[in-house]
């Protein structure tokens, strides 16, 4: 709940009208371009060009802003203008390129958010999105091929458990990339959608660029220069936030930095529930960037993230009577150089530490882990004519696993006295990966990705070779085929590699996907279509002899559907999945349901302006229940009863001189109070059973934010 008042920094599309800015577009070759998306970086208020290439922008904040223009095949640029009462005109001249061939406007299974035209979803959508809490990865639970499996934000991606997708930021390997970090992922993600220009999410069949996982990749760039020096305040009913921007020299050098301070006592004051903690969930994070553009092309970014969560939980089931305590903490360093050189060639390379450490108890189970990986990373692109476009890049990490870990022989016994066994691991590893990929105007209506990447592991000595292949046929302007198919590496964590508790012998996990789609763009409406295949070969299984071995096995299958649609009040987004999911792995003696295999999801996210400043956010979730265990039963033959959720989230802005900007607003989480299954604890003799219950029922949240 304490990302909510990650809203006040961005959630205003809608503005009082005191000025004008219009204008006309068109090409180097002056014809007039259509649906091309005009906006101000500052606050992302903005419009499209009409069919004959006029725009016009009402907005109520005036003086010296930049306003942005981009579209797809064109360069985009950034005007700096003054803003002033009456009509300000202003004709803009977009020059041809060929952004067209990046690969996340063709890739099956993508969607991608950024402030710029052609993109499925924006940051706006992102801190809208009412029961997302401003959280990229619970905006993205949103998407199909996303199941949610508990009421946290870890992302189980068409089959796959939350390890199997990775996160990167700015070329670097976020490894926990999770608030309140647990099994199933965390229940906040950790990086803020504010800090981003961009973001890619890939649910499948995802390109040579990026490897070493099964499932899904999510790839985010952060913020580059501030158009303007600023501080933004935010009080909420859970936490307290600010943040700075400082433009030293203008195009030249530029500083950002906020943090975040979050403890939940008040919140669960005001919505009850502070007897199931013994220590309040509380957190603190801070992050610092700056920028320096040496040249018009090239440019260095240092960002650095620290992050600390601790929390104690209450746990009373036949099983347990005590505490479980969690605490976690997380840094990133990151470096980045960047630079466009005279032919046409692209370099962005990176060098970057991330730091996890993490403790937690729970009666007779403890865990101390300390994760570390150093990497550098370099990506090359060139394009070689108007049909041929080069990619290559190289990967080196170096990766070590501290963990000491003594859990209970029987899952449903942690009390003092009950059997355990013990894990103590040190390992440590390096791993290069290396890809080249070219994209293809093959006709004027084909378009193809053909790559091939290889990943090389120094200890044990192992490698694979993963060809990846893409196709887009265009059928119109508007309506696109897609198909995708690759295979996908991944290795096996530390603890199963470890030469005396596990094997270090063991060979990466493999799958192989298969994408067909359907896409059809327009100006207010987006669907997508999708069929898809995954086979799983060598996951790792339990041996009485080895410890672990690769005979593990399985598949998944389904449809993915999207709409979304854009209009001048009334705004969102309907998905729905599909889904099946087998396998046999770890403890699996036979071919059964995966703990995450959630047939059905439907989800529908809506936003609506009901006044000149107003917003609300309605977002309704139904799934149908995941499989269980019962006691002394098969794995997995049974299934909890479905889950629905109702979300509400409002909004109301006030603009004063001088661009200074007041925001208040509040959200009511899970409106109907659904007291939703997740899953049951048992008894040692299984004669009594527990149900574990949505954490909160019916709750609000609130809270001011002001931008000067």
């Amino acid at each position: 709940m304490k990302r909510f008042l990650l809203i006040v920094s961005g959630s205003i599309s809608i503005l009082l009208g005191q000025f004008n800015v219009s204008g006309h577009i068109q090409s180097d070759e002056g014809e007039s371009l259509s649906y091309v998306n005009v906006f101000f970086i500052d606050d992302l208020e903005g419009t499209i060009s009409d069919t004959a290439g006029d725009f016009s922008i009402e907005t109520s904040m005036g003086g010296e802003r930049v306003l942005r223009i981009s579209h797809i095949g064109f360069e985009q640029i950034d005007l700096s203008i003054s803003v002033e009462k009456g009509m300000s005109l202003i004709n803009v001249v977009l020059s041809k390129s060929f952004m067209e061939m990046d690969p996340v406007t063709v890739s099956a299974g993508s969607f991608t958010m950024a402030d710029e035209e052609g993109q499925t979803l924006t940051t706006m959508d992102v801190v809208t999105t009412a029961g997302a809490a401003a959280d990229i990865f619970r905006a993205i639970q949103t998407f199909p091929g996303v199941n949610q499996v508990d009421e946290g934000a870890g992302m189980y991606v068409r089959g796959g458990d939350v390890s199997e997708t990775t996160v990167i930021l700015d070329q670097a390997t976020i490894s926990h990339p999770y608030k309140y970090e647990s099994d199933t992922g965390g229940y906040f993600g950790m990086i803020s959608p504010f800090l981003l220009s961009g973001t890619y999410f890939s649910s499948g069949g995802f390109s040579a660029k990026y490897g070493n996982v099964l499932s899904g990749v999510l790839a985010m760039e952060s913020l580059d220069m501030p158009s303007r020096s600023s501080i933004n305040i935010g009080v909420g009913l859970a936490a307290i936030s600010l943040g700075c921007a400082w433009v030293a020299s203008p195009d030249k050098l530029g500083i950002q930095f906020s943090g975040n301070y979050s403890d939940t006592k008040y919140l669960f004051k005001v919505n009850g529930g502070e007897d199931r903690f013994q220590k309040m969930p509380t957190s603190w994070d801070g992050n610092v960037s700056a920028v320096y553009k040496y040249s018009p092309k090239g440019q260095f970014k240092l960002f650095h993230y620290s992050n600390i969560d601790e929390i104690g939980v209450n746990v009373e089931s036949p099983s347990f009577n005590g505490v479980m305590l969690s605490d976690n903490g997380t840094d990133l360093t990151n470096l980045q150089w960047r630079h466009l050189f005279s032919n046409g060639l692209m370099v962005k390379s990176s060098l970057s530490l991330n730091q996890f450490n993490q403790g937690m108890s729970m009666g007779i189970f403890s865990q101390d882990m300390n994760d570390s990986i150093w990497k550098w990373r370099t990506d090359l692109s060139y394009t070689i004519s108007e049909n041929v476009k080069v990619n290559a890049g190289i990967i080196s990490d170096d990766l070590r696993t501290d963990l000491v870990m003594t859990y209970p022989l029987d899952e449903n016994d942690l009390s003092d006295s009950a059997p355990k066994g013990t894990y103590d691991i040190d390992y440590q590893t390096r791993h290069y990966g290396v890809y080249a990929e070219t994209e293809l105007n093959l006709t004027r209506r084909l378009f193809s990705i053909i790559g091939i990447r290889s990943d090389i592991l120094d200890d044990p000595k192992q490698k694979e070779v993963d060809p990846r292949l893409s196709l887009n046929y265009r059928l119109s302007d508007t309506q696109f085929f897609k198909l995708a198919t690759g295979l996908y590496h991944q290795y096996p964590k530390a603890q199963y590699r470890d030469n005396y508790n596990g094997n270090p012998n063991l060979k990466a996990m493999a799958a192989t996907h298969a994408i067909f789609g359907y896409e059809y763009k327009a100006k207010i409406t987006n669907l997508k279509i999708e069929l898809y295949r995954k086979n799983y070969t060598n996951l790792v299984l339990e041996d009485s002899v080895a410890n672990f071995t690769n005979d593990g096995r399985g598949f998944a299958y389904g449809a993915d559907i999207f709409l979304k649609g854009d209009l001048p009040l009334i705004s969102g987004w309907v998905s729905y999945s599909y889904l099946r999911s087998e396998r046999k792995a770890l403890d699996h003696l036979r071919v059964v349901p995966t703990n995450y295999d959630i047939n059905h999801n439907l989800t529908a996210a809506l936003k609506m302006s009901i006044a000149t400043v107003n917003s609300l956010g309605v977002t309704y979730r139904y799934t149908t229940g995941k499989p269980y265990t019962p006691a002394k039963d098969q794995w997995n033959s049974k299934r909890l009863p479905p889950m629905q959720r109702l979300d509400l989230s409002m909004s109301r802005v006030f603009f004063y001189p001088n661009d200074k900007m007041l925001v208040i607003y509040g959200a009511v989480s899970n409106v109907l109070d659904s007291q939703n299954v997740y899953g049951y604890l048992y008894s040692p003799d299984y004669s009594e059973r527990t149900e574990l219950k949505s954490t909160h029922g019916r709750n609000i949240y609130f809270g001011f934010s002001f931008n000067i």
